[in-house]
């Protein structure tokens, strides 16, 4: 059976978020606006990177923010083992 583990990361600041795993989920949990690689995730929205079994995705996100609120998002990723 295979083995995996999600690593759990709280990001409050503009910056690359590097995948390197099998599956990323990045939810916005702040009340700004975030924008990862063009893509406007609006508080409480989240972004998905599905992955199959024996899959890696190497992608680099670009994350910033825009307008007023608290800049925060939570980065999921599943590695597996």
């Amino acid at each position: 059976m295979p083995k995996f583990t999600e690593d759990f990361k709280l990001i409050n600041t503009p910056q690359e978020v590097r995948s390197e795993c099998n599956q990323l989920t990045v939810l916005n949990t702040g009340t700004a606006t975030a924008v990862l690689n063009g893509i406007e995730l609006l508080p409480g929205d989240q972004y998905v990177s599905p992955g199959n079994e024996n899959e890696l995705n190497l992608t680099r996100y670009r994350l910033a923010f825009t307008g007023v609120g608290t800049n925060q998002v939570i980065v999921i990723r599943k590695i597996y083992q």
